[in-house]
């Protein structure tokens, strides 16, 4: 199976008619723009297919509407594919859909999120006064070298985004962004003004990061079933006590997606479990193409597509083709734990045993392989391990050797494809 990233934009990738093609074909998704809809009190499918441009580009609207339209393109992936990636990022607000997508945070709490943090940097903003700019065609090392010698540096301005090493944005007070942009082009630099009224990921946004961690309070959260990627420290999240922090922290510290993105593909992280060596894939789900382009840039050898671009369905669809027949015609993952349950010859003839260590785990098994079954979806990671745990208390107490279980494991591994979530099970 091949190791998938699916990586979520940030401002800058929303425009009119954005999701306008998934709502026209699914059901669910229209769903979800009902939801989003209640949720946050508008007339969401207006903002994102007719609002006029000022509107849909108003932080408090892009926010919301950019986390829809990119859970809703997941959800469309996972529902025509069947796969699940091995990692998930996202690129600013895009974290908040990727923790929705990784299932930490509910699609109506992650939507409410996204408003209420959108609400709370636009209201940090100081039209003409502060404001955003990329720079590019000069060397990441060289563009902080000069920022440091512009007075206020730190303070009134930063480097907001390492997007790549030769593309960053700087973030700050107005005056002393036009400082460092003569600095900046007396060296090769291309400055390069962005549309926002706000200094997002400085300093000047803690005040908008301390009223967005009092909403967090209030929020419920879980591990996330798929490891994410945070912005600020470029590591996956630890565990579900980091996410408030790491998502109050990143309204006012700089979005580190450069490090991110090459730690991942060094294969730094313990957390993630790849099938490979390498991440074949790197999927942008989500409005646009500016993440898919990033990864172009961060490297030339990516095979890197945006759901979102028509051209791009064709040579994705190619890509996946095998997995996707693979997982078609495989067995379900629970439903061959049960097969395997039934087939193991028993030796325990101690009734209140039998019952409490064979039959009511098979029974639990067979509750969640009818769960899944109803919902027409896959097991999850979490139901996975949960079934292999009750398969082997059901085994264990019928009397089954080691080598025994350890075939049998590796026949779920094969039948299945499934060798990732048995590796546990595997020696």
């Amino acid at each position: 199976m091949k190791n998938i990233a699916m990586l979520f934009p940030g401002q800058g990738a929303q425009y009119s008619g954005m999701g306008k093609q998934l709502f026209s074909r699914y059901e669910f998704v229209k769903d979800m723009f009902k939801v989003a809809s209640d949720v946050l009190d508008m007339d969401m499918e207006h903002l994102c297919f007719e609002a006029p441009a000022d509107q849909l580009n108003s932080t408090e609207n892009t926010q919301p509407a950019l986390v829809l339209c990119g859970a809703a393109a997941y959800r469309v992936f996972q529902q025509e594919t069947g796969l699940q990636p091995v990692v998930m990022a996202g690129h600013s607000i895009g974290e908040i859909t990727a923790l929705i997508s990784a299932e930490a945070i509910s699609f109506e709490d992650g939507l409410k999120l996204a408003r209420a943090r959108g609400q709370a940097m636009a209201a940090c903003s100081q039209p003409g006064e502060t404001g955003m700019a990329a720079v590019v065609k000069l060397d990441r090392t060289l563009v902080e070298d000069v920022c440091q010698t512009v007075p206020g540096y730190g303070e009134d301005f930063v480097i907001a985004n390492y997007n790549s090493a030769a593309q960053l944005v700087i973030s700050g007070r107005t005056d002393a962004l036009e400082q460092a942009k003569v600095a900046l082009k007396e060296k090769g630099a291309s400055y390069i003004p962005l549309r926002v009224s706000g200094a997002f990921h400085s300093p000047l946004m803690k005040p908008a990061a301390s009223e967005f961690a009092n909403l967090l309070k209030n929020i419920g959260f879980s591990s996330p079933k798929i490891p994410v990627i945070a912005n600020v420290n470029a590591k996956p999240y630890a565990d579900v006590e980091s996410i408030p922090t790491l998502l109050t922290q990143q309204i006012s510290q700089s979005v580190l997606w450069q490090e991110s993105m090459e730690k991942l593909v060094a294969g730094e992280f313990e957390e993630i479990k790849l099938a490979s060596d390498k991440i074949d894939l790197f999927v942008e789900t989500g409005p646009g193409v500016v993440i898919k382009k990033l990864t172009s840039v961060l490297f030339n050898d990516a095979l890197s597509y945006s759901l979102d671009h028509d051209e791009d369905k064709e040579p994705l669809d190619k890509q996946l083709e095998i997995d996707v027949r693979t997982i078609q015609y495989q067995p379900a993952f629970l439903g061959k734990c049960m097969a395997v349950a039934v087939s193991t010859r028993n030796n325990n003839f101690d009734n209140s045993s039998y019952q409490e260590n064979v039959i009511e785990p098979y029974h639990k098994l067979k509750e969640m392989h009818e769960l899944c079954t109803s919902e027409e979806r896959l097991a999850d990671a979490s139901e996975m391990k949960l079934g292999l745990q009750l398969l082997e208390q059901i085994m264990t107490s019928k009397g089954a050797e080691k080598t025994e279980l350890e075939q049998r494991f590796r026949e779920i591994a094969t039948v299945t494809g499934q060798a990732q979530v048995l590796e546990d099970y595997l020696g």
